[in-house]
């Protein structure tokens, strides 16, 4: 991702103040090991226990959708999740989101609807919620580094969409590469049991009842040998997938570890964050009221955080448990440029040349400027050792905040006017970067850079916003300035 809280100087320092009242039951000192939940090292329990353990914890999840061709005929996809906030989010596989519908989450024994508010395709993870009436029960968070094969493991999921149902068995190897229709899956585990259809995004745990994966595909042909996603690299991602302050466009300025507990390690100076005398070294253990035992926590409460609206937040500090209040800052809308005398389409410059990052293209004259209609690589397809520089105006429908989407084989990097909104820079294979920016409507400078080495080659730039469901940018909305 692009955006980085660290540089903002634009920010309005917003003051601070040390709270009276704060979390019910705060003792005068804490640690946050104490205060932030760490998995107990405990006996190993029977696959029975480890079922009742997490069953609360997982969901079975329905997306229906009407055959266009048949009204009254429905079509479901089914699939598993794991909730991994007591807020109602849960965790599962974006691969069974591809065909849309009314979303259905099943949790211990009751029905909710479920709303999709994060996707990434390329790491086959989204993230869903539902609303419930009381706190729902997460899963507890284990390590996959730990692994070795051979260690015995729990799924848990829906096959076919039947119910929650339980298969044992162990890891068979690490650090698996595998490929589906829908995306490339590095450093994946492999187990011996069958993941079916609907079992996708279920639990893979270990004899402890703690997730050390999300079950997300199998080999094709093949008897008992299912992938899943390491959950190491999950509590890694989420925080970038969900992100927080650029979705809602707000700014605390703090960043912190992923795991357990969340450590302050850096403090964007200007940031509201600075302003409320939070520190580097501080442990987070609250958030607006919401208790916080690790990073993925922290992330997860700020999705219910708004500028300009005070925010708590309970720190250790010292073996001391103190509360702070910041305002996070709404990040400025960027304002068209509206520039006259546009026509349909973009400007596209070729450059050729060998690189393993994005050249600076202001020192390097174009082998051949054209006219396109979109961010395609028209004849250059199938060409080795190229570069190309978009550049135009893009009609943004209304105000809001706006994500770019960048698919790129080898690098590329997206701007909106001077704002790097998307960096994909790098030798790389297709994968898909996303970043957010607030606009007002009109019609805004775009450039997109890409450059590749050899073998494969794709751009792909796409947009979503305010009643804009995620598309491919059309060509309808792209324009460049008249050729003089």
């Amino acid at each position: 991702m692009s955006r980085r809280s660290s540089a903002l100087p634009w920010l309005l320092v917003v003051a601070g103040a040390i709270l009276v009242a704060g979390y019910a039951g705060a003792d005068e000192k804490a640690s946050p090991r104490a205060a932030a939940a760490k998995p107990s090292v405990t006996a190993p329990l029977s696959a029975a226990d480890v079922y009742r353990k997490c069953e609360a914890s997982v969901a079975t999840l329905g997306f229906a959708r009407k055959d266009p061709a048949d009204p009254k005929t429905t079509h479901t996809e089914y699939g598993t999740g794991v909730i991994v906030h007591e807020a109602g989010y849960i965790l599962t596989n974006a691969h069974i989101l591809r065909r849309g519908g009314k979303g259905a989450a099943g949790i211990h024994g009751r029905d909710y609807p479920c709303r999709v508010v994060a996707v990434d395709e390329m790491r086959d993870l989204a993230v869903l919620k539902v609303d419930a009436e009381q706190p729902l029960t997460p899963i507890q968070f284990g390590h996959s580094s730990t692994l070795v094969p051979g260690d015995p493991i729990v799924t848990i999921g829906s096959p076919f969409g039947v119910g929650l149902s339980v298969t044992t068995g162990v890891v068979a190897a690490l650090n698996r590469s595998t490929k589906s229709d829908y995306t490339s899956f590095p450093s994946m585990i492999q187990t011996n049991t069958a993941i079916n259809p609907g079992s996708s995004g279920g639990p893979l745990l270990n004899m402890r009842g703690e997730m050390i994966g999300i079950n997300t595909t199998s080999k094709t042909g093949a008897n008992d040998m299912g992938y899943a996603i390491p959950v190491d690299r999950i509590r890694e991602a989420l925080p970038e997938i969900l992100d927080p302050e650029g979705r809602l466009g707000f700014v605390l300025g703090l960043r912190v570890t992923t795991g357990s507990p969340a450590a302050v390690t850096d403090v964007a100076k200007g940031a509201p964050a600075e302003a409320a005398g939070i520190r580097a070294g501080d442990f987070v253990i609250g958030v607006g009221g919401a208790t916080v035992a690790s990073g993925i926590d922290y992330s997860f409460a700020l999705m219910n955080c708004h500028a300009g609206e005070p925010l708590r937040l309970r720190l250790v500090r010292g073996g001391q448990t103190i509360d702070l209040a910041a305002t996070p800052a709404a990040i400025p809308p960027r304002n068209p440029d509206n520039p006259p005398n546009l026509v349909p389409g973009l400007v596209r410059e070729y450059y050729e040349g060998t690189w393993d990052r994005l050249p600076d293209f202001a020192t390097l004259k174009p082998k051949a400027t054209a006219k396109a209609e979109t961010f395609d690589l028209g004849p250059y397809r199938g060409k080795d050792n190229f570069a190309l520089r978009f550049t135009g105006y893009i009609d943004v429908p209304a105000d809001g905040i706006w994500a770019f989407y960048l698919k790129s084989d080898d690098g590329s990097r997206l701007w909106i006017g001077d704002r790097l909104v998307v960096d994909r820079d790098g030798a790389h294979p297709p994968t898909e970067n996303r970043g957010f920016i607030p606009l007002m409507a009109g019609k805004h400078a775009i450039r997109v850079e890409y450059f590749d080495r050899t073998e494969l080659e794709e751009l792909a730039v796409s947009w979503e916003g305010p009643k804009v469901k995620k598309q491919a940018v059309p060509a309808g909305v792209l324009f460049a300035a008249q050729s003089k």
